[in-house]
C-alpha cells in the first residue's frame, strides 16, 4: 500500500524534515526530506511511502532535533488528527 504524506514548510528557517512513521504493526519507518527541497522554494512536499500495513502514526522530528517554535502541528494520530 502507498501512503502519501503532505509536509508544509510554515517557518523561514529551511532545514531537512525527519519523520516516523509507525505502522499498525508497531513497525517504525523514518523519512528524511531533504532540504534542498525547500531551497528550491517549495512550500509543500508530498512523500510517497509504500508500506506493508495501515499507519497509525506520523512525527516530525520526534527527538526533537531541529529548533521549531511550534510542536503543537508535529503529530499525527489516526483517529486523533494534530496534537
Amino acid at each position: 500500500e502507498t501512503v502519501v504524506i503532505t509536509v508544509e514548510d510554515r517557518g523561514d528557517a529551511p532545514m531537512p524534515v525527519l519523520l516516523a512513521v509507525t505502522l499498525e504493526s508497531g513497525e517504525a519507518r523514518r523519512v528524511t526530506v531533504p532540504v534542498d527541497v525547500w531551497l528550491a522554494g517549495a512550500r509543500r512536499h508530498r512523500v510517497e511511502l509504500d508500506v506493508p500495513g495501515r499507519v497509525e502514526r506520523v512525527e516530525i522530528d520526534p527527538e526533537d532535533v531541529f529548533p521549531d517554535v511550534d510542536r503543537t502541528n508535529d503529530l499525527w494520530v489516526r483517529g486523533r488528527g494534530q496534537r
